[in-house]
């Protein structure tokens, strides 16, 4: 058969690039990853032409329609009713001067927890597009020395699947042997396999609580972005701060992350610079945006943050606390004082009257009474 393209069903369609710089930033996170006991090699970057080869890469993958069934870089996109069947192919050339052996398989794609994209390990449960994607041929192909080699696959939806966008990938994987007790290296090139069912879109956007913490002098916020709906998207978040002489923003980053259906993206934000002393109220607001559709906007939860410097006060209350303190020593001292001071004026007013009186004050010591009576008759 000439052509790879066959639709089955009554209901197959092929699209266009609906999303061209989604494809020009995402290969970098889906072309390369370590296999077990395996070191990872650079990756290849998409370009609006077909690649023959990936840069720094001895192999190149493009598709077998190239213009027809694919999106800018060479990725693959479809259009395709539950229930239908495609056929396409993908054209790996051997640029070395040696025959090389590939594995070719196919994967689902989900969100990478550093945020992006990426294609599902080898092995691991597949639950959409690297499900539905079969290969016509064997998992592994041998391409001659300067030679190109045509795998064909097929994509079948099956009936009853919901609409919305389905990521998957295509993954072309070069094993290189070890040289000499050294590791074994594995080169994967990754092509993308956007499916759209269509439908009714639903563009639906849910917020994790938005939550902080103290960092490096300031406050860092973090909040989850969960894609409940149907679409992929793309969308951008902001903290809004009110409080104070003026109401701010700070932007959450990353930006510009995609997220697919069922898939989540986690975004922080840093506030600096926060007063000794106020309020401040902290909201983060994300908008998602589907690529040449519709929008929408939806606010987290509401942080109240009150700004008061502890530590003067706890420094000025101590230093009240002591001179209070010291005031009431001294206060108590000098009452003591006071106390001291009346007794003796009492006492010695009470020995000038019995002095006036003609009554000397008795001697506590009779035997020097009478001593002093003798030599002073």
């Amino acid at each position: 058969m000439n052509s790879c393209l066959r639709a089955q069903g009554g209901a197959t369609a092929t699209r266009r690039a609906r999303f061209p710089a989604l494809w020009s930033i995402l290969l970098t996170g889906l072309v390369l990853a370590l296999a077990p006991g395996a070191q990872a090699a650079p990756a290849s970057v998409p370009s609006p032409t077909p690649p023959e080869s990936a840069a720094g890469a001895p192999f190149g993958v493009r598709a077998g329609l190239y213009g027809l069934t694919t999106l800018t870089g060479g990725h693959f996109g479809y259009a395709l009713k539950a229930g239908a069947r495609i056929e396409d192919s993908a054209v790996i050339s051997n640029e070395s001067d040696e025959a090389r052996t590939f594995h070719v398989y196919g994967t689902d794609v989900a969100n990478a927890a550093g945020g992006g994209l990426a294609p599902a390990q080898e092995g691991q449960r597949m639950g959409a597009v690297g499900a539905w994607l079969k290969l016509d041929s064997e998992a592994t192909v041998t391409v001659r020395p300067k030679s190109r080699a045509t795998v064909r696959f097929s994509l079948a939806v099956p009936a009853g699947t919901p609409p919305g966008s389905y990521l998957g990938s295509l993954v072309t994987a070069l094993r290189t042997p070890a040289v000499s007790g050294g590791v074994n290296t594995e080169t994967r090139i990754a092509r993308l396999v956007e499916l759209t069912v269509p439908g009714t879109a639903d563009l639906q956007v849910s917020l994790t609580e938005l939550e902080h913490r103290p960092a490096g002098g300031g406050e860092e916020f973090t909040v989850t972005v969960r894609n409940t709906g149907n679409v992929l998207y793309t969308f951008a978040g902001t903290l809004h701060i009110t409080g104070g002489s003026s109401p701010r923003t700070v932007p959450l980053t990353p930006t510009g992350l995609y997220v697919i259906p069922g898939g989540s993206a986690t975004i922080t934000g840093r506030l600096a610079d926060l007063p000794a002393l106020g309020r401040r109220t902290v909201t983060a607001s994300v908008t998602a945006t589907v690529p040449g559709g519709a929008a929408k906007t939806v606010d987290s939860n509401t942080v109240r943050l009150s700004s008061f410097p502890w530590l003067i006060a706890a420094l000025t209350v101590g230093g009240l606390l002591a001179l209070g303190l010291l005031l009431v020593i001294r206060h108590k001292r000098r009452r003591a004082w006071l106390r001291r001071r009346a007794e003796e004026r009492t006492a010695l007013r009470a020995l000038r009257r019995e002095l006036r009186a003609g009554n000397p004050p008795a001697d506590d010591d009779p035997h020097e009474s009478r001593a002093g009576g003798a030599e002073h008759p």
